[in-house]
């Protein structure tokens, strides 16, 4: 990982080094003028061993955090980047037919040009010392039988190499790393992939039948080599092949003089060549100006899209993570407040000695100093065992596609320890500052601290400050457009407000909860009002964020302040369990005594339950949205083939196969160009995006149940606008995306429509471009239909196959949608399918099936978030770990005098565990309806309304139990410890405790 939200990580480190220092300067300079308060500090460290690793356990979460997302995303850059360099080797440039300006444009099947162009390229290469080789390719699909196992192949890349040329770069090697003597092949010898040969069973000497435009080809395996881009492995995933010398390929596929592109090697290993790209890139296109080619930087582009991927997954957890770091942060000053009740007494007597309030904000800070590095240093390694744990169950989810290796840099954990150390330090800082703050009399008395009518001076001071951040923000957020601003803003307003007036002596209750109140009604305007109100403005993945840490902060002021309505509740029922009612009031009541502390504990459990049901409902509504019965548009089966090999009349091949027909209603064909290989913009627009474009035949529309989310006016039905577009050539249809602005990590793929104006489920038809990267050749067509998102198989532009080879004559795949009679079999159909038409290169797929499996992997990577936000709740198990013992020792006295007064143990150990389930309750209670709150005017906004329209909410009840099941579990069991050590404690010692 080289960036982390889009910070250079070099950066971050030197920053992160400089604070990290500061600190610990900081807290040297203490140590050295101030000793005595370093040892009253650091010696608070081992007397309760116990509540020390519950510190550290707290305190480390914020650590782990930061160091499985960095290396979760170290790890999917390393296994992308090795993928890369493993396949394509020395080749670093390409040359291939593109008149566009594309970064993504490549070689397409089915396309060649001139091998004549490779004497310019090597007129280059003779000039220019950068350049070691210069290979040219012929490149076409094919289908693959090998007859002794029966096993066949519909796709497989044959590849022609020059045999001369790529001696200059080391040639081929085979599996056992043998040189391969390309030239001196068989007539009839190959050179088979690695994943060839798997998937085919084949070994050296095996006779393989090829499908070459309608005829077999009888080929000799000659030698197997690892899979390469010059053996025929294009891409990470994708395809493998078979090489031969490229005279006998053109001649094989009666392209004779042609090749597919011109493979280019820079000086240098397979690493080392990528520093020389741009360089030679340039030197190539300089040379190549004023022709239909371009040389295309293939390896540096797969390498910077490896470490994009890396770096947005990163991104993705660190977003979801701050959840938990939040909680963490909370778990500081939780533990803080409690050192300072436990140690009231003591620092009432230095203060009462002399000692300043900066000295106890000194001692607080050497010894949570002490905590934290210890913490961060667990947290870094944990971090890093998370992030291995992460990249086995990723393996699992996408094996089949990437090879996922765990891999660490000292860097990421180097960065995630300094900033777990100087975030924690700065919290420190905070929370020791607010805990010197005391009554020196009630300090040394260990009396709670007087209640003023009016808050302090500070409050105003702070409730100042408030309102002239929160307007700068509301400010600078309209003026930029920019939602996270405004809404900072518009909720520090009312809690500042808050602030100033309780200075001059307003009742806190009604004060408080009213300002929570506007903040919790301002985050749940629904999306329409707002932007009546306010005007639209843009926010991204981190309003998340945002939202979760105001709604949980306004929801726990308004339930601290209001509790007491707990007690009036017990009252109320108590008749039905009186001799358990003075337990279940000691129980509710002494939370309540201790506002501030509850607080923070609800805070804590209410951010990770918040973030979990939220993630959950949204996750489930759109696993319903694209996974419904309209998901496959109608259609059964699909069998998809690369363009060579037509198949003239597609029922005919079926039935000359021996396949009987007869289950089969309807059968539409679609035209299609990928997303790197078709690019889209409206009228006006100055930059070109990448977009896939598909033209349909009219069985296509006459057959299909794709159902419309918007169409124009002066169509009667969904089919009569599908119709209409297979006919017409001037027409499109567009799927659900393109009306979504905005969005978290779009990429390169991405297009959108503006001014789609709606009037109910009708539009006004709007204008957009289409344009083939390889010639500039553009068209603009009328959108007059917007794609329901049920209809999850179509994704991209669809217009008429007139249109669509007018601007692509060749396409990159064809794909032949089959609707099959009910009762029928589809799984045997596609078998048979892919089976009778391996002459034609098909792949038969059941549409079901494969929708289920995306939905599987996709279920399993939000499975995989949602494990790691879960570990925010190892911070609330802290949270009360440390309340509960703390409580024990805090209310020694109490519970001697229950005891006395003739309460039974029992009574004492359920008072203790009812405490911490009541505070557990209310915080989950707290995430799960604010959650599902905010899932509701998400799901039902303006903008996702614009793409997406929800009939109703799916509330996940199944996970939600689950989370909030294992919390007040985990809530129970960690309290049980304290709880039967509550209940054993001797009378006689208990009142003679001080």
């Amino acid at each position: 990982m080289n960036e982390v939200f889009g910070i250079p990580m070099s950066s971050l480190a030197t920053v992160l080094a400089v604070a990290f220092f500061f600190c610990l300067a900081i807290s040297g300079a203490i140590w050295v003028r101030r000793p005595i308060l370093a040892r009253i500090g650091m010696r608070n460290i081992p007397r309760r061993r116990v509540q020390t690793a519950l510190v550290i356990v707290g305190l480390m979460l914020s650590t782990l955090i930061f160091a499985a997302a960095l290396t979760t995303g170290t790890t999917l850059n390393r296994s992308i980047t090795s993928e890369v360099y493993r396949l394509s080797g020395d080749v670093d440039e390409l040359v291939v037919p593109s008149g566009g300006e594309s970064e993504f444009a490549g070689p397409s099947p089915g396309v060649t040009f001139p091998e004549d162009v490779t004497a310019t390229i090597r007129q280059v290469a003779a000039e220019e010392p950068l350049i070691d080789a210069v290979i040219p390719a012929l490149w076409q699909p094919v289908p693959a039988l090998n007859p002794r196992t029966g096993l066949s192949e519909p796709v497989v890349n044959l590849i022609g190499l020059d045999a001369t040329a790529i001696e200059s770069i080391g040639g081929l090697r085979d599996v056992d790393g043998q040189p391969i003597d390309l030239a001196g092949l068989p007539q009839d010898g190959v050179v088979l992939g690695e994943s060839t040969a798997q998937q085919l069973d084949a070994q050296v000497g095996d006779r393989l039948t090829l499908y070459v435009e309608s005829t077999t080809v009888d080929v000799n395996v000659a030698a197997i080599a690892p899979d390469w881009v010059l053996t025929g492995t294009l891409s990470t995933g994708g395809e493998s092949g078979l090489a031969m010398p490229l005279v006998r390929a053109q001649e094989l596929l009666g392209r004779p003089g042609e090749v597919s592109f011109i493979a280019v090697s820079n000086r240098g290993d397979a690493r080392g060549g990528l520093q020389h790209s741009e360089e030679v890139t340039a030197r190539l296109n300089q040379a190549l100006e004023g022709t239909p080619y371009r040389a295309i930087p293939v390896k540096q582009r797969s390498v910077e899209q490896a470490e994009q991927a890396g770096e947005s997954f990163a991104s993705f957890f660190l977003i979801f993570g701050l959840f938990s770091v939040a909680a963490g942060l909370l778990l500081i000053f939780l533990i803080f407040a409690l050192l300072a009740a436990e140690r009231k007494p003591e620092m009432g007597m230095l203060r009462a000695l002399g000692m300043k309030r900066r000295h106890l904000v000194a001692v607080f800070l050497l010894e949570g100093l002490g905590y934290n590095l210890i913490a961060a240093l667990v947290g870094a390694v944990l971090g890093a065992l998370v992030a291995f744990g992460i990249a086995g169950i990723m393996a699992q989810l996408i094996g089949e596609f990437l090879a996922i290796e765990p891999a660490w840099r000292p860097r990421d954990l180097v960065v995630a320890y300094t900033l777990g150390v100087v975030v924690t330090f700065l919290t420190v800082a905070v929370a020791a500052w607010r805990v010197s703050r005391l009554n020196i009399v009630s300090a040394v008395r260990d009396l709670p601290e007087p209640s003023l009518p009016r808050a302090g001076r500070r409050w105003l001071v702070f409730g100042v400050l408030g309102l002239l951040l929160g307007g700068l923000m509301l400010w600078g957020g309209k003026t930029a457009d920019q939602l996270f601003l405004f809404a900072f803003g518009m909720s520090l307003l009312p809690l500042s407000l808050a602030a100033i007036l309780r200075r001059f002596g307003v009742p806190p209750r009604p004060l408080y909860s009213l300002a929570s109140a506007l903040v919790l009604a301002y985050w749940l305007l629904p999306d329409s009002l707002h932007n009546r109100l306010f005007g639209r403005m843009e926010g991204d993945i981190e309003m998340f964020f945002l939202s979760g840490v105001m709604m949980v902060a306004a929801s726990t002021v308004l339930i601290v302040w209001n509790a007491d309505v707990l007690t009036l509740l017990v009252g109320a029922f108590g008749r039905s369990f009186r001799s358990w009612l003075p337990a279940v009031k000691i129980a509710v009541a002494y939370p309540l005594a201790s506002r501030g502390r509850t607080g923070l504990t609800i805070a804590m459990f209410s951010l990770i339950i918040f973030s979990l049901v939220v993630m959950s409902t949204i996750n489930a509504n759109f696993m319903a949205l694209f996974a419904s019965d309209r998901a496959g548009a109608g259609w059964e089966i699909a069998a998809s083939k690369p363009p060579t090999n037509p198949i003239p009349d597609f029922r005919q091949a079926l039935a000359d196969a021996g396949i009987d027909t007869g289950g089969i209603t309807a059968v539409g064909r679609v035209l299609q160009m990928g997303p790197f290989q078709a690019q889209a913009r409206q009228p006006g627009d100055s930059e070109w995006s990448n977009y896939p474009v598909s033209g349909i035949d009219r069985a296509f529309a006459q057959a299909s149940d794709a159902p419309l989310q918007l169409r124009a006016s002066g169509y009667d039905s969904d089919r009569a606008v599908w119709e209409a577009v297979s006919e017409d050539p001037t027409l499109a249809i567009v799927d659900a995306n393109t009306l979504q602005s905005g969005g978290f990590g779009g990429g390169p793929v991405r297009f959108t429509i503006e001014g789609v104006e709606r009037q109910g489920s009708t539009m006004q038809p709007v204008q957009i471009e289409i344009r083939s990267p390889l010639d500039n050749r553009v068209r603009q067509l009328t959108v007059i239909g917007v794609i329901d998102p049920q209809a999850s198989m179509l994704f991209g532009i669809y217009v008429s196959e007139r249109a669509f080879q007018e601007l692509f004559p060749e396409p990159a795949s064809i794909t032949y949608y089959i609707d099959v009679a009910p009762g029928a079999d589809a799984q045997a159909l596609s078998r048979q399918i892919e089976a009778g038409l391996i002459p034609y290169g098909v792949q038969g797929t059941v549409i079901a099936d494969e929708i289920a499996e995306q939905s599987s992997i996709a279920r399993g990577f939000i499975r995989l978030i949602q494990g790691f936000m879960a570990l925010g709740l190892v911070v609330g198990i802290a949270a009360l770990g440390v309340v509960s013992f703390r409580a024990v020792v805090e209310r020694r006295h109490q519970i001697g005098t229950l005891r006395a007064i003739g309460y039974r143990q029992s009574m004492v150990a359920a008072s203790f565990l009812l405490e911490s389930t009541i505070v557990t309750a209310l915080g989950v209670l707290s995430g799960l309806v604010l959650g599902l709150l905010l899932s509701r005017l998400v799901l039902f906004s303006e903008d996702f309304n614009e793409s997406f329209q929800f009939e109703s909410l799916i509330i996940p009840w199944g996970q939600i139990a689950f989370f909030a099941g294992l919390a007040l579990a985990v809530a129970l069991l960690m309290a049980y410890v304290p709880a039967r050590q509550a209940s054993r404690v001797s009378i006689v010692e208990a009142l003679r405790y001080e």
